[in-house]
């Protein structure tokens, strides 16, 4: 651990740069320098190093203004929005934890079995059946809401 008057147990930035860009995760390139994998996320965070689409949480890409419903708190920890969270910082490329990735194997089955997540003002994040109008997305665009670059990272690959 690092603290006033004490070094760093990690490489310079640049040797950092080039690990990550080897594709070693936040936590492998810890274990290799024997810190934590906060400690890692936190040198990369000072450097500002992060695309600014991998810093985003998944309410900006969302097309649903969360911060408005009722019930905002409970619903960003449902299960669902969770695994809906996972989804989205896996295909931004971000380290995905090993609950999250619990959540986003649910996710996953869900989007399987032919389901969208769609905002409900009353109950919140819910499975629906996707309609062909879905197309390829994970969640129910809302009508009236102009599909944007968003858009893109909300898409099922398969």
């Amino acid at each position: 651990m690092t603290g006033p008057g004490r070094p760093s147990l990690l490489p310079s930035d640049a040797e950092l740069l080039k690990l990550e860009a080897a594709g070693l995760t936040h936590r492998e390139i810890g274990e290799q320098f024997e810190v934590s994998r906060q400690a890692v996320t936190l040198r990369f965070n000072n450097m500002g190093e992060y695309a600014q689409a991998a810093r985003r949480d998944v309410s900006a890409v969302l097309p649903w203004d969360l911060t408005q419903h009722p019930a905002s708190s409970t619903l960003k920890n449902s299960e669902a929005y969770m695994g809906l969270r996972a989804f989205v910082r896996q295909r931004l490329g971000v380290e995905v934890s090993p609950r999250a990735q619990l959540s986003l194997r649910t996710f996953l089955n869900h989007l399987r079995a032919g389901e969208v997540l769609d905002l409900d003002p009353a109950r919140g994040v819910v499975w629906v059946s996707r309609k062909p109008s879905d197309g390829s997305l994970v969640i129910r665009w809302p009508a009236g809401v102009a599909r944007d670059e968003r858009a893109t990272l909300l898409e099922q690959v398969d």
